[in-house]
């Protein structure tokens, strides 16, 4: 058996940011965040909203109350993978972005 390695919270904190703030870097000009529920308190302990901002999110809402502001041109879903078929409804046939490897949905 190897050396056992720990795991530094930190560290994946830092990663979950950068990768968070970089896909929002990555859809220009002013962004309305969907979120689930669920991911509100944890997003909420690495990023704050004003940071949020920073990368251009306007507003933020949660998936599950179906009241997204479409008349923003740019939306961005964060949604684990069970919601994807909640977040594919709304999106109609936009980009969709996962975690795992990015794609374009047609």
């Amino acid at each position: 058996m190897g050396p056992v390695q720990q795991i530094n919270p930190n560290e994946i904190s830092e990663k979950s940011r950068r990768d968070l703030l970089h896909l929002l870097e990555s859809v220009r000009g002013k962004k309305n965040l969907v979120i689930e529920k669920s991911l509100a308190g944890p997003l909420g302990l690495y990023v704050k909203f004003s940071t949020l901002q920073e990368y251009g999110v306007d507003r933020v809402f949660f998936l599950e109350n179906d009241n997204v502001d479409t008349s923003q041109r740019n939306i961005v879903f964060l949604a684990r993978g069970e919601k994807a078929h909640t977040v594919l409804t709304l999106a109609g046939t936009s980009c969709f972005i996962s975690t795992s490897k990015p794609s374009v949905a047609e």
